[in-house]
């Protein structure tokens, strides 16, 4: 009984957004930081604090509005690039020849959005040593002034963040004297400066000194007010996509495959233009919680033991956790978090049971299924059709999928088909 009056109670804080919905910018970036995270635990409230430290820099630097929050939001999105291959996050420790790979990467992850793109060069650079002014350029290219912010801002808190897990009796004045010592070969002289400056006030540290929660964060931000549309969340949602499907190796494409499918469902299900991009984003963001999955769960080769098929199902959960920190869109959240609940009550990870789970959230479904069978996995090549089809309609039959689902997806398979080959052959190119 508990359980079905939380989820009434969550049907009820649940809407629908519409088309002139306000999307905050603060929280869907802050998301995608947490996502960095949840891959790599390690940088537990790195992305925040660096974010942060960042800002107050550009703070007692006087930078314009607009290029404090391109340091702001680069600085908050930094390591973005160690999420295609998660050995690159080793740049935490500033190692070669990792601090450029992941940066590149970061860079080129950057120039999937739009509102991003101009902020790329901040990310390619953000570990360039300042070394004696030659840092000043690469090549021909003059280095942004916001990289070196941010490359500053991350070494104070790898440094102090050490210094406190070792039990330093004055990790202040240590990470003061290491960055110091650290000047002429590492950092721009007048962020030195301004970050001397920034170290003499003590509500600095004291917030760099804990987890710093994301309400405090969007205090100081200067993007707390700033807001975007759904076609711009969906740019955004393309870019979760690919960090999403590069994150799993086997099933690249599979996100964007799941949201290309449920899209083509919506539609011959007469949703407006509206929901069909919704439910699209729903299925490109649906296991956005397997980034906190190990790497070599999700690489395993032959048969899962009880222990190992647990951990997998836990993702549903994660992505509801990491897509519920975004107010406008909590009815994609739902459905995309739900797309392992059927109608039969064999599902998870909230064991709904028949009209508890709504039609989107059986889209999502019937397109996780349908992609998942028709793709290659580790351990078997992408079904044949025939063999396909009799799953889909078996599942149907037992009701682990909406029947009428996927009689619409089978009557249109070839159609469907052809669509996901033209995004492919549109991506390569």
């Amino acid at each position: 009984m508990l359980e079905v009056v939380l989820y009434a109670d969550m049907l009820i804080s649940w809407c629908s957004i519409g088309t002139n919905v306000e999307i905050n910018l603060f929280q869907v970036l802050s998301t995608i930081a947490l996502a960095i995270e949840t891959s790599a635990p390690e940088l537990n409230g790195h992305h925040k604090r660096t974010a942060f430290i960042a800002n107050a820099l550009a703070a007692e630097l006087n930078l314009e509005p607009k290029d404090r929050e391109d340091v702001f939001i680069s600085a908050l999105l930094h390591d973005i690039g160690g999420l295609v291959k998660k050995d690159y996050l080793i740049a935490i420790d500033d190692q070669e020849p990792y601090r450029h790979a992941h940066a590149a990467y970061g860079a080129s992850i950057f120039n999937l959005v739009p509102s991003l793109r101009d902020k790329a060069s901040i990310i390619r650079h953000h570990h360039q040593r300042w070394d004696n002014g030659r840092g000043e350029f690469c090549g021909d290219e003059r280095i942004p002034f916001a990289s070196h912010i941010i490359y500053l801002a991350d070494r104070i808190d790898i440094q102090y963040l050490k210094l406190r897990k070792s039990g330093h009796e004055a990790p202040i004045e240590r990470c003061i004297e290491l960055i110091k010592n650290e000047a002429e070969t590492f950092f721009h002289p007048r962020v030195l400066e301004a970050f001397l400056r920034l170290a003499k006030k003590t509500y600095f540290w004291l917030a760099i000194g804990k987890l710093l929660p994301l309400h405090l964060l969007s205090i100081y931000s200067p993007i707390a007010g700033k807001t975007i549309n759904l076609d711009e969340l969906m740019d955004y949602g393309l870019l979760l996509n690919n960090i999403i499907d590069m994150h799993c190796n086997f099933t690249c494409r599979h996100s964007l495959h799941v949201g290309i499918v449920a899209r083509f469902l919506a539609e011959k299900c007469n949703y407006s233009e509206v929901d069909c991009k919704k439910i699209e984003l729903a299925g490109y963001l649906h296991d956005i919680g397997k980034l906190a999955m190990p790497m070599g769960l999700l690489h395993k080769e032959g048969k899962l033991d009880a222990e190992d098929i647990a951990a997998l199902k836990s993702h549903s959960y994660h992505t509801f956790e990491l897509l519920s920190s975004i107010d406008a869109i909590a009815d994609i959240t739902r459905w995309a978090s739900m797309h392992h609940e059927r109608p039969n009550g064999m599902g998870y990870p909230f064991s709904l049971v028949g009209d508890e789970i709504e039609r989107e959230c059986r889209i999502i479904s019937v397109a996780d299924v349908f992609v998942a069978l028709t793709e290659n996995r580790p351990y078997r090549t992408a079904m044949p059709p025939e063999k396909v089809n009799e799953i889909l309609l078996r599942e149907a039959a037992n009701g682990s999928l909406d029947s009428e689902l996927v009689n619409l997806l089978l009557a249109g398979r070839q159609e469907v088909m052809a669509i996901t080959d033209d995004m492919d052959l549109a991506q390569a190119s």
